[in-house]
Parts: C-alpha cells; sequence; structure tokens
C-alpha cells in the first residue's frame, strides 16, 4: 500500500528555496514505490529576498548542477565563482591570508532575487502565492517554516559574536580578477567584499555599535570604501530551543537560527539541516530528538569556529579588536581536531568540524602562527 506524504515549505527566501530544491529534487529522484510524496512551496510574494550578494560553501554548488543543471554558462542565478575566501588585515603577522578551497571544488556568489525566480520555476514541487497565519489551514504532514526572523527570542538561546550591527551597500563596478570572498579587518570590525555578475560588488560592513556609534561607523565605511552606504541595522545571534515544534513544524532559516556572515555558513547550515530532516522524514534513520541534538551540535561548532577567528586579533589596535581578542570557548571536540589536523592537514580525517576539513583549520592556524617568508 502507497503511503502519501505532504511536505508544506512556508517562505521563499534563501532557505526556502533551498529546503523545497532538496525535498523536491529527491523526492524525484529516489526509487520509493511505497512511498508518494508531495512538495509545496507557499510565499507571499509581496516579501522581497535579500537585497545583496550571497555567498556559499561547496555543496550548495553540487544541489544546484544536479537539480537544476546550473553551470557557469548557463547560469540563471547570476552566479559568480568562489574559490575561496581572502582575509585582509586579520591577525598580526600576515596582511593577506587565503581560506582556500579544495582545487576540483568551487563555491559560489549569487543574486538572491535571480535564485528565488530560478528554484521556483524549477518544477520540483507546487508553488502558492499567499500569506499563512495559521499552522492549521495547511493540510500537511510536514510544515518547514523559513519565513525569517522571530519577533522577539522568547524560545530561543542568544549566542556570544563580537559584531551586531551591518551596514549593506553596493557599487556599481566590480573588480574581474576577485575570484573569492574578500573579509577585510576594519577598525570597527570587518567587511564582506562580494563580487556580482552585474559588473556590481556588494559589501557587508559588520561593527559593534556599542563600541563604534551608527553614525560613525557610516562615516568610516565610507571613507575606508569609496561607496556610499546603504540598508544599515541591528542584528543579535540565536539558535531555537526547540527546532521542530510537536513532531511537525520544522523551523530553518532565520526561524531556526542566526550567525553573523563570516566563512558564508548560513547556507551550509540550511542545507545540513534539511538533509538532517530527510533522514528523519524519508529515511526513519534519524529521530526528531536525535537531529535536535544534531544540529544545536553544529550550529554551536560553526559559531566556534567563526569565533576563533576573532580571537588572534588584526592589525589594528583598537577598541573593538581588543576586545575581540577576549573571546574564548571551551571544546574538547574542536581541540582535537584542531590537533589532529595540525598532524595530518590534507584531509585525511574523515570527519567534518561543522562544516570544515583540516586543511581549513591549518590554514588559518599557519596564517595567525607563522611569519611571513
Amino acid at each position: 500500500m502507497t503511503k502519501r506524504l505532504k511536505i508544506t515549505i512556508l517562505g521563499a527566501g534563501n532557505a526556502g528555496c533551498f529546503t523545497a530544491l532538496h525535498f523536491g529534487y529527491y523526492s524525484s529522484s529516489i526509487d520509493k514505490r511505497d512511498l508518494d510524496i508531495t512538495v509545496e512551496l507557499i510565499h507571499d510574494p509581496t516579501r522581497p529576498p535579500e537585497k545583496v550578494g550571497q555567498g556559499t560553501t561547496l555543496p550548495v554548488a553540487k544541489l544546484l548542477w544536479e537539480s537544476l543543471g546550473v553551470d557557469w554558462y548557463d547560469n540563471p542565478i547570476d552566479a559568480t565563482t568562489k574559490l575561496g575566501i581572502l582575509y585582509e588585515g586579520w591577525g598580526k603577522n600576515n596582511d593577506k591570508i587565503f581560506h582556500p578551497f579544495p582545487l576540483h571544488s568551487t563555491a559560489l556568489h549569487f543574486s538572491p532575487n535571480k535564485l528565488q525566480d530560478t528554484v521556483l520555476k524549477s518544477g520540483y514541487f507546487n508553488v502558492i502565492e499567499r500569506e499563512v497565519i495559521d499552522y492549521n489551514d495547511i493540510d500537511s504532514d510536514y510544515i518547514f517554516d523559513c519565513r525569517g526572523k522571530p519577533d522577539n527570542l522568547t524560545g530561543y538561546k542568544e549566542l556570544e559574536n563580537p559584531v551586531n550591527s551591518v551596514i549593506l551597500a553596493q557599487k556599481p563596478e566590480r573588480d574581474m580578477s576577485q575570484n573569492w570572498t574578500r573579509s577585510v579587518a576594519t577598525p570597527d570590525g570587518w567587511c564582506f567584499v562580494i563580487p556580482n555578475t552585474t559588473q556590481t560588488t556588494s559589501y557587508g560592513y559588520l561593527y559593534d555599535n556599542k563600541i563604534t556609534p551608527d553614525d560613525q561607523a557610516k562615516i568610516n565605511f565610507e571613507n575606508q570604501f569609496g561607496v556610499a552606504s546603504g540598508d544599515q541595522f541591528k542584528f543579535k545571534q540565536y539558535i531555537a530551543d526547540k527546532p521542530i515544534i510537536e513532531d511537525r513544524i520544522i523551523l530553518n532559516g532565520n526561524a531556526l537560527f542566526f550567525l553573523e556572515p563570516l566563512e558564508a555558513t548560513a547556507i551550509g547550515v540550511y542545507s545540513a539541516w534539511v538533509r538532517m530532516a530527510w533522514d528523519w522524514i524519508i529515511n526513519g534513520s534519524k529521530t526528531s530528538t536525535g537531529i535536535t541534538t544534531e544540529i544545536h551540535e553544529h550550529v554551536t561548532q560553526v559559531n566556534n569556529f567563526i569565533t576563533w577567528h576573532y580571537m588572534f586579533g588584526s592589525k589594528y589596535d583598537t577598541p573593538f579588536w581588543k576586545a575581540a581578542e577576549k573571546l574564548s570557548f571551551k571544546d574538547s571536540v574542536f581541540d582535537d581536531y584542531l590537533m589532529k589536523a595540525l598532524e595530518s592537514p590534507i584531509n585525511t580525517i574523515a570527519e567534518h568540524y561543522g562544516q570544515w576539513q583540516p586543511h581549513s583549520f591549518t590554514g588559518w592556524y599557519d596564517g595567525m602562527n607563522k611569519l611571513p617568508k
């Protein structure tokens, strides 16, 4: 007897699109004669996606290639190549440190509105345009809520991080030689610089507004990067205490967690969480309790790895960086993984720490501790 399963995704931002694409694509490609899976995405078309370019880690590019056939010529999402992350001005010893991806692997930067348009037209799931107020109005077995940040942080754990504010901007020009994300240390924090195919460059100036007032941050950003400021807002970092509600509602995207964009981990976490949920819902190899523990551990590891970057300071002897150097965390798994990585840096360790393999650990460790040649 065929079991019928209906899955609804709420929201068409990055998390909603990748959740729907994952379930829609893999549901269509698996041989499960005893399971009939229907996937739908419901979104409010008046809610726009992110305005500036986004960056990914490696698994995201694999899903886009396998499901949509996106490549560097047939490129409807306006992707640019991301071969790694170039850190500028971090630490005390080297002005530039490159966090590489393996030579045979490529991540990408992309346009969020082009991604949304492409994924919604993929045909792997039904698309419905309407606003949903009550979960009970949806007749699905499982609902992924990907509609953005919660109204308040009741039921969420706040996570420590040295930045709490950002200025977003875009410059109408592009450095054609930049095939990576630039993460540029500033006296106030750091700034991401992302190349777009539209001959523009996206900026995100991260800082702590308790140390640098918003007006001063705006002036500092425009002076250092020569671009007019755009949107400016505060944020907190958090993870939901209960990512799964009543074994039916599954939070994802900013409804699940939020971390600052250093290392571009957000979409990687969204995707990792969807794979965990797939193993629970479809494969039956995991439990809701088990994957709740797993995603909490995963986000903690991601936050620890990001924190580790700040602890070495930067070339700036400023109040922000003096505070950042005092950050710390306790994680024996991190300590053990770093030790193994230093002993065997060429990815002979099977497991990951968060989203990272050994070369990510050794590259940063060496960049922070070795003097330039």
